[in-house]
């Protein structure tokens, strides 16, 4: 039960951050760089979150599921991706479709490596017990 507590909670607070965002970078140009946005963010952070063990050992699991399912799965949105995607290429818009999908597909991987990275960096620091 503390899963699904936490999940909700923390899909509460994606999907505001990911609702905020848009609603701050509208898309005036045709190319959805709020969904960019969070999608990288997302990539970047479950990637760390996935890898930190050493930090989020010491987490309490409910912590570290709600974070992961809930909270980067409610930021992140693969569902609008694609329909931005048809969008784009329905208005003939062939230059800002593929660039989307370069941009949301590399940006993606780069940023899940960037994750792991960062994570066996800085994320397995040595925590102080107690």
């Amino acid at each position: 039960m503390a899963n699904i507590v936490s999940i909700a909670f923390f899909a509460f607070l994606g999907g505001s951050g990911r609702y905020l965002i848009g609603q701050g970078m509208p898309t005036t140009t045709g190319f959805p760089w709020a969904t960019v946005l969070v999608n990288l963010l997302g990539s970047g952070g479950l990637s760390w979150l996935s890898h930190a063990k050493r930090v989020t050992a010491h987490w309490p699991s409910a912590v570290t599921v709600g974070l992961g399912v809930g909270g980067v799965g409610a930021f992140t949105t693969f569902s609008t991706f694609s329909v931005d995607v048809i969008r784009l290429l329905k208005q003939q818009q062939w230059g800002l479709a593929a660039g989307y999908l370069v941009v949301t597909l590399v940006g993606g991987l780069f940023c899940s490596w960037f994750g792991l990275w960062s994570a066996r960096k800085w994320g397995t620091f040595p925590v102080v017990e107690e």
